[in-house]
């Protein structure tokens, strides 16, 4: 009898132990996680200082509306949202400049002073350069070597990208900013975001009225998703580690019909923004056209959207893939585990695809 209270004793004691140890070992986690953050939890904080320091909205200056209405003059199909001028914000991981125009880079003189050829892009956050300062990005660079190397004639880039806009938005900006700055070529930088339409959210917020929700998805939970679930409310920094983990292609294949491939366009937000995305493409391609200016589109779409080459093909726009490989990530390309926009060197792999598609094109100056 006492021999077997002994072994209960031993038991329980390991038990305590081993509980013990486990609630230190994930305080220890949450810790580390929240102080050296090897995760990249600043970008939630960088893009909150963003929203509210550095982005100027439509509806600022207007009238409200009655409840549920919105603001009085609200172009929806307008630029809904672009940078204050004259900006130089940090944003904890790089800082944000803009010119008199609100746009990313130096100032740009109107008219083109001669001699310039001038790129405008157009995009969201991955033509803007998340996480990384001006020099860095892949559009500016394409704009300071090519002058190191070519002095007698001056290239010119103007990035009037913003994060998450979508191809309504871009359409916007090329009307109402990117053709009275005479560009030689339109760059567009095509993204998942170009489908999710922004329009949608903006309306939502001001009108509290969302869209209508026959489109929405639950998708099933796997382990990481789950156990992100339960830890949410005690160790926020563990649970997005755990979140980040999840496999969301993987959960939303579950929803899909056997066999049936993940299309973005084809899949929640994107049934009602794809047909948006295609006709705003169809409108950039034409104000383009218009104005004699050519227009390049860069497929940086992940997941990938199989209806995107396709419907560029049939339509006469020129598309070329720029997304990162498996073997592309591989090499350590992007900012953090939740912050995936291209790193510096993520950045010098776009810049290599576009120097290869403009030389082939001969898109360059002359």
């Amino acid at each position: 009898m006492t021999k077997r209270r002994s072994t209960k004793r031993r038991l329980l004691l390991a038990a305590i132990a081993l509980t013990i140890g486990t609630v230190l070992a994930a305080l220890l986690v949450e810790t580390t996680l929240r102080v050296f953050d090897p995760i990249g939890q600043n970008y939630d904080r960088e893009f909150t200082i963003y929203r509210t320091q550095a982005v100027q909205y439509a509806w600022e200056t207007l009238p409200p509306g009655a409840p549920g209405t919105l603001p009085a003059g609200l172009d929806l199909d307008g630029r809904l949202y672009q940078h204050r001028p004259q900006l130089d914000l940090d944003l904890g991981s790089f800082r944000l400049r803009t010119n008199s125009l609100g746009c990313r880079g130096p100032e740009v003189l109107r008219p083109k002073p001669a001699g310039v050829y001038r790129i405008v892009v157009l995009g969201d956050s991955v033509a803007f350069g998340w996480g990384v300062d001006d020099e860095h990005t892949f559009v500016r660079r394409l704009e300071t070597e090519w002058n190191t190397a070519h002095p007698e004639r001056r290239l010119e880039v103007v990035n009037t990208a913003l994060p998450m806009y979508d191809s309504n938005q871009e359409l916007a900006a090329l009307r109402e900013l990117g053709l009275s700055l005479q560009p030689d070529l339109v760059l567009l930088v095509y993204v998942v975001n170009d489908v999710e339409p922004t329009r949608d959210v903006i309306e939502a917020a001001l009108t509290g009225v969302a869209p209508p929700d026959d489109l929405a998805r639950t998708l099933p939970d796997d382990c990481w998703s789950w156990a992100s679930r339960q830890l949410a409310g005690v160790m926020p920094s563990t649970a997005k580690l755990l979140a980040a983990k999840s496999d969301l292609e993987g959960r939303v294949a579950k929803l899909l019909p056997a066999g049936a491939r993940y299309e973005p366009e084809h899949f929640g937000r994107g049934v009602r923004g794809w047909p948006r995305s295609q006709a705003a493409l169809l409108a950039i391609r034409d104000e383009c056209k218009r104005a004699g200016v050519p227009l390049l589109v860069f497929d940086h779409s992940l997941p990938e959207l199989p209806s995107l080459p396709p419907f560029c093909q049939a339509n006469g726009i020129d598309l070329v893939p720029l997304r990162f490989s498996k073997a592309d990530h591989g090499l350590g390309i992007v900012n953090s585990m939740l912050d995936t926009h291209a790193n510096a060197r993520g950045h010098d792999l776009l810049l290599q695809r576009l120097r290869a598609a403009l030389d082939e094109r001969r898109l360059l100056p002359r």
